[in-house]
This record gives C-alpha cells, sequence and structure tokens, in this order.
C-alpha cells in the first residue's frame, strides 16, 4: 500500500514539474529553431551581429543565449501571425514570458533598432486608392481598412 502511495507521488510530481517546467523547455528547444530559420534567412551572420548590437545596447550585461531569447520572442510575435495554423511548440514559446527584463531605456533602444526587421517580407503593404487607408495581404484573408498601418 505504501508503495503505491509513494508511486503515486512520485508520478503526481513529476507530472506537474513537465506541465510547469518541461513543456517550456521542449517548446524553446523546438521553437527556437523555427524561429531562427524564419528571423535569420541568411544564416548566423546575421544572428551574430544582432547579437551583438544587443549586447551595445544592454552594455555587456546580459549573456547572449537570454538577449537571443528576448529577441526571438518580441520579434516573432510581430512576425508569425498567430490566427493562421501555427506550430503548438511555437505558440508555447511565443506566449510564455521573456526570460530577460530589460529597463526602460534599454527596451527603447531595442525598438528603434529593431523595428522594421525583418525588412517587409512578413507583410506586404500596399496603399489604396483612398486617402492614407493600407490594406494588408495577409495568409489569413483578413484586411485591415483603418487609418493605420497593420
Amino acid at each position: 500500500m505504501t508503495t503505491l502511495i509513494i508511486t503515486t507521488f512520485a508520478l503526481l510530481a513529476f507530472g506537474l514539474w513537465f506541465w510547469k517546467r518541461g513543456l517550456s523547455l521542449l517548446a524553446e528547444k523546438n521553437a527556437a529553431k523555427e524561429l531562427e530559420k524564419t528571423l535569420f534567412p541568411n544564416g548566423d551572420t546575421e544572428k551574430h551581429a544582432i547579437l551583438d548590437s544587443l549586447c551595445q545596447i544592454t552594455k555587456d550585461k546580459y549573456s547572449k543565449e537570454l538577449l537571443l531569447d528576448y529577441f526571438l520572442k518580441i520579434k516573432g510575435l510581430q512576425v508569425v501571425n498567430m490566427y493562421d495554423p501555427v506550430n503548438f511548440w511555437t505558440r508555447k514559446f511565443l506566449m510564455s514570458p521573456t526570460k530577460l527584463k530589460l529597463n526602460y531605456f534599454e527596451q527603447v533602444k531595442f525598438y528603434e533598432s529593431f523595428l522594421n526587421f525583418p525588412e517587409a517580407s512578413a507583410r506586404i503593404m500596399t496603399p489604396t486608392t483612398e486617402d492614407n487607408d493600407y490594406i494588408t495581404s495577409e495568409s489569413n484573408g483578413g484586411f485591415f481598412k483603418k487609418k493605420q498601418l497593420a
């Protein structure tokens, strides 16, 4: 009887750990590869250049692993269209909080530096005949006709 209770308790503890931490570890491993292919089409040289610029922004306070995690999550949320079918691991990874918390000035420099990264490959915007209205051609067929950039 006691072995049954101990085994049940051990399985429950492992299940809780896997639910909280194990799934996020698997999501990070699987989604990082997919997001790196999307965000860094030119390969490792582009990745290292971006990481070097992030190190300059943060003045080498953080490791490159943490900076890469921050970049993948922030830019991944902007590039990946969550309304289309998205890989489970990618969705789980992008919806988890970043490991790194930048201060206000670092966040501002980050957004100034990487506001339009990657260059217009994610969305195609064409002006309409009306005054400053924009229509985005997204893969889910959604069109926005507000006076804003999508």
